[in-house]
C-alpha cells in the first residue's frame, strides 16, 4: 500500500478528485473550501448531479469518521444530488460501509460509492492508474521504492549530506513549476544552472532531482566541497551508465571561490556531460557569485551565453501563489504544528500576507515552523514572529559572531542581549559591559575598550539612535537577537557569567541575575539600577509584601510609599496588590502602615479605583484576613463600588461578545423563506446576538462581585435587563459578515482548470490549501 500519510488533506483530496474524475468519465471540479454544505467535488456548479465528500480522517479512528459523516446528512438532502460519493482515508469494514450506505441509501447505488484507503490503494496499484500515481509526486515516489534504497553506495555516491533528513524533506516537498521546468531542461539539454537568492530551494529543489532520477535508475553523484577530481573518478568507466552529477553551490557559498584550475575542470566535466546521452549536470549557485563568476571566468560565460548551460531562476516573485501556499502549508502539516499555532496562521486569513511577503522564502518557512523554534512561541504570538522572521531574513551571524569578533565584541553584544530586544541608553550598557570586562584578566582594560568595541559593532551589529539628546544602542534588526538569544540558550557558563556581574534589574528580568526574591531578602535590592524610582519602589514592595519581609534597609520605602498614597507607583494594579498586605501583620506592625496612612488618602484611593481595581483589592484584603469595609464606612464603599461597577459596563467592549459567536451556525439555524428563497433572518439573529452581549457582561460583573460580602453586594441593584446592547452596531455587523463572508463561504464555487487542483487559482487556490 501507498504512504498516504504523506499527503496532507488538500493533497488527498486533489487525488480523490482525479480518481473520481477518471472512474466516472466526467469532469470534476473542487469547491471553495470552509462551509461546503456537504461539498468537496462535484461534476457541475449548478446542478450538482455528483457530488463527493472527501473526509482525510488518515490518523483518526472511525468513530470520528461516522461522527462527522452524521452532520454531512442534512446538507446532502438539501443538495439532492444523483449521486453522492464518499472518500475517506480510512481502512472500512463491510459493517462500517454497510452504517455509512445507510446514512445515504436514498443517493447511492451501494457501498460502492463509498472509496476507503482499500479501494484508492486497489485503484492505484492497478498499472492503468500509473497516469494519477504520476501526477502525485510522493506517491509515485514510493511506488519506485527508491526511499528504501537510500542507503545503497551503488546508486547515491557521496552523497551523504545530500541525503540527510531526505525523507522529511520529500514529504515537505512541493512540486513547484520551477521544478518542473528543471525537469524539462534536463530532459532536453542535460545540463542545468539552478539559480536564486539565499534560502529560496536551490538545494532542495536539487536534492528532489535527484530523487527523481535515481527512481528512474541514474545513480547520483554529489560534492558541496567543488572538488571535481573526486566527481570525474567516481564516475563509472561504463560511458552508456546513467548517472547524474550534482554541484551544490558549485561557484562558492557566501563568496565567489574558484581555484585558477577549476575553471578547466568545470569546463571539462561540461563537456564530458555533453558528448554522453546518459549523462546529467546540475549545479547551483547564489545569483550573485554566479554573476562574479561570469564576469571572471571568459570560458563559463562563453558557455552560459551559447545556450550550452540552460539556467533555470527560483525567483521568488516570480513564484506562484498556490507554490508558496503549498510549500508554507506542507510544512505546517507535516512538522505537526499544534493545533492552537496552525489556528492563528488561519485566523484572518494571515496566511495570505505570510504568503505574499516581499521576504518570503522556503528556508525563513523552514525555520518558523522547526518543532523546536514553534514550541517556544506562545500561539497567539506565532504570527507575530512569522512575521519578524520575515522582516528580518538574514542569518549571517552566527559565523561572523563565533570567528570573526573579539572577546569583548561578543561580551558587548551579550550583555546588550541581557538588557534589551530593542535598545538601551548608552550609559546603561557601558555599566554592564564594564563590570564584566574589569573581571576580565585577558582583556587590556588600560585603554577605552568601550568606545573601540562601539565602534566596530556600530552598522555590523549594532544600530546607534540620537533619541532627545539620548544615544541609545539596539540590535541592527531583530535577527541578531534571534542569534544572540539562540546562542546564549547553548551556553550556559556565558549566562552564569552574566548573571554574577548583573547590575540592573532589567537583566535579572530577563533571566541574567540572580532570582529577585533572594536579592531583596537578602537586603541588596537597592544595589541593582532600576528604570525609575517608581519601579525600584514596586519591585522591591512587591516582594517584601509577598514573601513577608521584615528588613530595616526597607523602612523608608515603605513610609514613602504609604505616605504618598493614591499617587505612589502610578501603577494601580500593583498598588491595590501590595496595600492589603502591608496593612496586616507582621508588614503592619513592623513597618508601621496603619500609623502612617490616614483616613483622606485611604478615600482618595477609593476614588481612584475602578471595577477591576475594587475587586482585586478586596480580594487581597481577604487573602490577607481583612475587609475593606473595617478600614471605610460600609456605605463609602457601596457608594463608591456601585459607581465603579456601572462605569465598568458603561466601558465594556460589547463587539467582543458577540463577534466571538458562530454567527454561520446562527445564519443556519435562523432561515426564513421569503416567498421565493431562503435567506437569514437578521432581525431575529441580532435579537440572539444583543442577548448573548447582555448575559455575557452579567455574568462577568456578577462573578466579580462575588469576592464581596453579601451585606454589600445585596444592596446592589443589577438586572440583565438593564444593561444596554447596541442593535444597530450588531446589525450592521451581522450584514457585513452576510455581504463578504470570506473563506468560509459555502455558496461561492469555484472553476477553471489554471491551478494546482485544477479548479482554483490565486488567492481561492490559497484559500482551499489553507481550509479548516
Amino acid at each position: 500500500m501507498f504512504n498516504y500519510k504523506n499527503l496532507c488533506d488538500y493533497e488527498f483530496e486533489i487525488l480523490c478528485k482525479d480518481i473520481m474524475q477518471k472512474k466516472l468519465g466526467v469532469p470534476l471540479q473542487i469547491f471553495a473550501r470552509g462551509r461546503d454544505g456537504g461539498i468537496d467535488i462535484t461534476d457541475d456548479t449548478v446542478s450538482k448531479n455528483v457530488v463527493i465528500q472527501v473526509k482525510h480522517y488518515i490518523n483518526s479512528k472511525y468513530s470520528d469518521l461516522i461522527s462527522s459523516l452524521k452532520k454531512e446528512v442534512s446538507k446532502v438532502a438539501e443538495l439532492k444530488p444523483e449521486k453522492y460519493y464518499v472518500c475517506c482515508a480510512l481502512e472500512l469494514t463491510p459493517a462500517n460501509k454497510t452504517e455509512i450506505f445507510n446514512l445515504f441509501a436514498e443517493y447511492m447505488e451501494g457501498s460502492c460509492n463509498i472509496l476507503s484507503l482499500n479501494d484508492i490503494d486497489e485503484y492505484l496499484q492497478d498499472p492503468a492508474n500509473m497516469d494519477i500515481v504520476r501526477k502525485h509526486y510522493k506517491l509515485w515516489l514510493e511506488s519506485t521504492n527508491i526511499l528504501a534504497e537510500i542507503n545503497s553506495r551503488d546508486i547515491f555516491i557521496d552523497c551523504e549530506t545530500l541525503l540527510y533528513n531526505i525523507e522529511e524533506e520529500q514529504r515537505e516537498f512541493v512540486e513547484t513549476s520551477s521544478y518542473r521546468q528543471c525537469i524539462d531542461v534536463l530532459e532536453r539539454n542535460r545540463l542545468l544552472m539552478i539559480l536564486g537568492m539565499p534560502g529560496t530551494g536551490k538545494t532542495m529543489t536539487t536534492k528532489m532531482l535527484a530523487l527523481y532520477y535515481a527512481a528512474l535508475g541514474y545513480r547520483i553523484i554529489y560534492t558541496t566541497n567543488g572538488d571535481l577530481q573526486s566527481i570525474k573518478k567516481a564516475l563509472s568507466v561504463d560511458k552508456e551508465s546513467k548517472e547524474i552529477i550534482l554541484l551544490d553551490d558549485c561557484l562558492g557559498q557566501y563568496y565567489f571561490r574558484m581555484k585558477d584550475t577549476q575553471e578547466n575542470e568545470l569546463m571539462s566535466l561540461i563537456k564530458y556531460v555533453l558528448m554522453h546521452k546518459n549523462k546529467k549536470l546540475i549545479m547551483n549557485s547564489r545569483v550573485t557569485i554566479f554573476q562574479h563568476a561570469k564576469e571572471s571566468y571568459i570560458e563559463l560565460h562563453s558557455f552560459i551565453d551559447t545556450e550550452k548551460v540552460r539556467l533555470q531562476y527560483i525567483d521568488m516573485d516570480s513564484m506562484t501563489i498556490e507554490d508558496k501556499g503549498r510549500i508554507f502549508k506542507n510544512h505546517l502539516y507535516f512538522r505537526n504544528i499544534p493545533t492552537d499555532h496552525y489556528a492563528q496562521i488561519l485566523k484572518n486569513n494571515n496566511y495570505r500576507w505570510i504568503v505574499k511577503h516581499r521576504n518570503y522564502t522556503p528556508r525563513i518557512i523552514e525555520y518558523v515552523t522547526r518543532q523546536n523554534v514553534s514550541s517556544k512561541i506562545a500561539a497567539d504570538e506565532y504570527c507575530d514572529f512569522i512575521r519578524r522572521c520575515l522582516d528580518n531574513p538574514t542569518e549571517i551571524w552566527r559565523d561572523e559572531f563565533n570567528n570573526r569578533l573579539k572577546a569583548e565584541d561578543r561580551i558587548f553584544l551579550t550583555s546588550l542581549f541581557s538588557l534589551t530586544d530593542v535598545g538601551v541608553e548608552d550609559k546603561v550598557l557601558r555599566r554592564v559591559f564594564n563590570a564584566r570586562i574589569t573581571k576580565r584578566t585577558d582583556i587590556d582594560t588600560t585603554r577605552n575598550v568601550w568606545e573601540a568595541v562601539l565602534k566596530r559593532m556600530e552598522g555590523t551589529f549594532v544600530k546607534i539612535i540620537e533619541n532627545n539628546g539620548v544615544r541609545q544602542i539596539g540590535a541592527i534588526n531583530p535577527s541578531v537577537n534571534d542569534f544572540l538569544k539562540n546562542y546564549l540558550d547553548e551556553n550556559e557558563p556565558e549566562v552564569e557569567e552574566i548573571r554574577r556581574n548583573a547590575t540592573e534589574y532589567i537583566q535579572v528580568v530577563r533571566g541574567f541575575g540572580p532570582d529577585m526574591a533572594d536579592i531583596v531578602k537578602s537586603g541588596d535590592a537597592c544595589r541593582y539600577n532600576f528604570a525609575s524610582d517608581v519601579e525600584k519602589q514596586l519591585v522591591i514592595l512587591s516582594n517584601i509584601c509577598e514573601l513577608g519581609i521584615c528588613i530595616n534597609q526597607y523602612r523608608d520605602i515603605v513610609r514613602t510609599f504609604v505616605e504618598s498614597l493614591p499617587y505612589a507607583f502610578y501603577n494601580k494594579a500593583s498598588t491595590f496588590t501590595v496595600v492589603p498586605s502591608l496593612l496586616s501583620e507582621p508588614l503592619a506592625a513592623y513597618y508601621g502602615t496603619r500609623e502612617h496612612l490616614s483616613s483622606e488618602a485611604l478615600n482618595d484611593l477609593l476614588d481612584s479605583m475602578d471595577f477591576d481595581d475594587f475587586c482585586v483589592f478586596e480580594e487581597n484584603l481577604k487573602n490577607n484576613g481583612l475587609e475593606l469595609y473595617e478600614l471605610v464606612d460600609s456605605d463609602v464603599v457601596l457608594e463608591k463600588l456601585d459607581k465603579a461597577m456601572r462605569d465598568y459596563i458603561d466601558g465594556y467592549d460589547r463587539s467582543e461578545s458577540y463577534t466571538n459567536q458562530d454567527t454561520y451556525e446562527l445564519f443556519n439555524e435562523n432561515m426564513v423563506y421569503n416567498g421565493s428563497y431562503h435567506e437569514v433572518d437578521v432581525d431575529k439573529v441580532v435579537n440572539i446576538l444583543a442577548d448573548c452581549v447582555r448575559n455575557d457582561i452579567y455574568d462577568d460583573v456578577t462573578d466579580k462581585l462575588a469576592v464581596f460580602p453579601r451585606a454589600i453586594t445585596d444592596d446592589i441593584d443589577l438586572s440583565r435587563y438593564d444593561i444596554w446592547a447596541d442593535a444597530g452596531e450588531i446589525e450592521s455587523y451581522v450584514c457585513d459578515v452576510l455581504a463578504d463572508p470570506g473563506d468560509r463561504d459555502y455558496s461561492d464555487i469555484y472553476d477553471g482548470d489554471s491551478s494546482y487542483s485544477g479548479h482554483l487559482d490565486g488567492m481561492d487556490e490559497l484559500d482551499f490549501i489553507f481550509a479548516e
